[in-house]
């Protein structure tokens, strides 16, 4: 007897109403086994597709089918017909690589007496394409009757979606509308004024809510983040918010409205809810080559990309900078200023040091000589002044020797300006930078965007874009670091 093949079915309900007549998933996958024994397959898996469930739990199944079979190396999949497999050109276009991946994998669609494969014949690829595009065309227009539907019921005062708790929903003259539950209403009410209470949050209100057997429809207990979006919902003073938009709604409310806004306004601090601006470590000190401009920051697919102002044909063809690829980048520099012997760091330390006090002694010696002379040209000046009073000297005289002083101490003061006396203030900001450099890399990650703003001007002279990359270049001291960090290694590794 020949053994048989391996194949997975995938099964899909595509609406309720399909369940309610019979025509349930376990009816379907029970015709797909028969097809199977009929054609000497073996089922070892059975994906089951619910179109009532949501979409990102439809792409899920689908995409685990697909892995499956990938991964087992199943080459048959069986399916019942066409528009119960493509509901979008995307599953079409997955579906189809994975046929022409391998000439041995089939796709059966049973209903529609149909088996592709890589090789299949011209005519039979037409008859797929037909029917995908058909099915593609079904749900769209599905969509676009049930959003006639929605935007009717939205201006008859109806909310088109499950209402939150404390509402039923029952059908009223052939309508499905949300009236009041008499039993959690009055819970939810309670809810709503436990918030208010002095002393109480968020996470008490939770544990109050449970207490109360307030619960998800899956019986669940409602989390923080629920509760919050439940206690902001506008459908408890009759605005039903739907898709982002706003309406007027009919239903029956039995939260007062003071009581709402008192508890919105204890949620988001007795202001108007603030929306947080990025702060990008980057703002500001980027800048691009070629046009001059500083790179800005925007939130793009939930990362944050760089761009300049683009004024060039060479920015308009570069690549956006995304943030956390810069960030990495930055690490790996500042990891190139970490010295492999900590005890090389302390040595330069102590010969900073060390150097820096012979200089600063020096300069000390000659600021107290300077000092010194300035002072005894002044004693002079007054000795010369009481000799012009007591009229021992000429007036002539007093003057041409009160200029020469006056000379000699301005020549001293412009030698005393010259002195650097910041040697002390400078070798303690190296001591700092150096310190810095070693523990930068690490103490990056953990900081704020101000504090990584501060480590990147001690640490770097500037940032520079071209060509979609980012160019970094040491300040003067960090470059010397790096260099003597680099020589270290080497000597180590020899």
């Amino acid at each position: 007897m020949t053994p048989k093949t391996k194949a997975v079915i995938l099964a899909r309900v595509s609406s309720k109403s399909q369940e309610d007549e019979g025509y349930s998933l376990d009816s379907q996958v029970k015709l797909l086994h028969s097809y199977c024994d009929n054609k000497n397959l073996f089922a070892v898996m059975t994906f089951k597709i619910t179109e009532s469930a949501s979409k990102s739990s439809q792409r899920r199944t689908f995409n685990e089918a697909i892995k499956y079979i990938e991964d087992h190396k199943i080459k048959h999949l069986i399916i019942e017909k066409v528009d119960r497999h493509v509901r979008n050109l995307h599953d079409a276009v997955t579906t189809h690589d994975w046929l022409m991946a391998d000439e041995e994998r089939h796709v059966h669609f049973v209903k529609d007496s149909l088996v592709m494969h890589k090789n299949s014949r011209s005519q039979e690829w037409l008859n797929w394409g037909i029917r995908v595009v058909m099915s593609k065309n079904y749900i769209d227009n599905l969509r676009e009757e049930a959003m006639k539907g929605w935007t009717e019921k939205l201006a008859q005062g109806w909310l088109p979606a499950s209402p939150p708790p404390g509402y039923v929903t029952i059908t009223e003259d052939g309508k499905r509308i949300h009236v009041p539950n008499t039993t959690t209403s009055k819970l939810m009410l309670k809810v709503f004024r436990f918030y208010l209470q002095p002393g109480e949050s968020l996470d008490s209100t939770v544990q109050y809510t449970a207490k109360l057997g307030i619960v998800t429809r899956q019986g669940k207990p409602y989390v923080k983040s629920h509760l919050q979006r439940i206690l902001t919902n506008p459908f408890y003073v009759g605005i039903n918010r739907f898709n982002g938009k706003d309406y007027p709604g009919a239903q029956e409310t039995f939260i007062p409205k003071s009581l709402f806004k008192n508890v919105q306004e204890k949620l988001h601090g007795g202001r108007p809810r603030k929306y947080n601006r990025h702060h990008s470590p980057f703002q500001g000190i980027i800048r691009c080559e070629d046009c001059g401009s500083v790179v800005t920051w925007q939130l793009q697919k939930g990362h944050y990309y760089g761009v300049c102002r683009r004024l060039t044909s060479a920015c308009k063809q570069s690549k956006m900078l995304r943030e956390d690829y810069v960030e990495a980048m930055i690490v790996h520099e500042l990891k190139k200023l970490i010295c492999p012997s900590p005890e090389i760091i302390d040595w330069v330390a102590s010969a900073m040091r060390e150097q820096y006090a012979e200089r600063i002694e020096d300069r000390t010696r000659m600021v107290r000589a300077l000092e010194a002379q300035i002072k005894r040209i002044e004693t002079m000046d007054e000795t010369l002044y009481d000799d012009k009073l007591s009229g021992d000297i000429h007036k002539e005289r007093y003057e041409e020797k009160h200029g020469q002083f006056m000379k000699q101490k301005a020549d001293f003061e412009d030698q005393l300006r010259n002195i650097d006396t910041s040697m002390g203030a400078r070798l303690e900001q190296r001591l700092v930078i150096l310190e810095l450099s070693q523990k930068a890399a690490e103490l990056y990650a953990k900081k704020a965007p101000e504090q990584k703003r501060l480590i990147i001007s001690k640490l770097f002279e500037k940032l520079t874009l071209r060509g979609g990359s980012i160019s970094v270049k040491y300040s003067k001291f960090s470059e010397a670091i790096a260099d003597n960090v680099q020589k270290t290694r080497k000597l180590m590794e020899a």
